[in-house]
């Protein structure tokens, strides 16, 4: 009996083993097969400049719009029971 137990264990084991081995070839086949559609979706990203109407901005502006958030942020949890 133990010697079907373990006989049904390996089997299960090689199983699963063969499954992931699988697994692995076909998701390198298919990385081989999609890295031209790919290559165009990997471009380097370039880097801008901050548009002109947050450049100019003093700093206590984004103070201010920190405590905005930060006030909304506040309300919302108190009314959903957070605080």
């Amino acid at each position: 009996m133990i010697v079907q137990g373990l006989k049904l264990t390996m089997l299960g084991m090689m199983v699963v083993f063969s499954f992931l081995a699988l697994l692995l070839i076909i998701i390198h086949l298919s990385a081989k097969l999609l890295k031209p559609y790919s290559e165009k979706e990997a471009s380097p990203v370039t880097s801008h400049r901050p548009s002109s109407a947050w450049a100019g901005k003093p700093p206590d502006d984004n103070r201010r719009l920190t405590a905005i958030i930060s006030a909304a942020i506040a309300a919302h949890r108190a009314r959903i029971g957070l605080y």
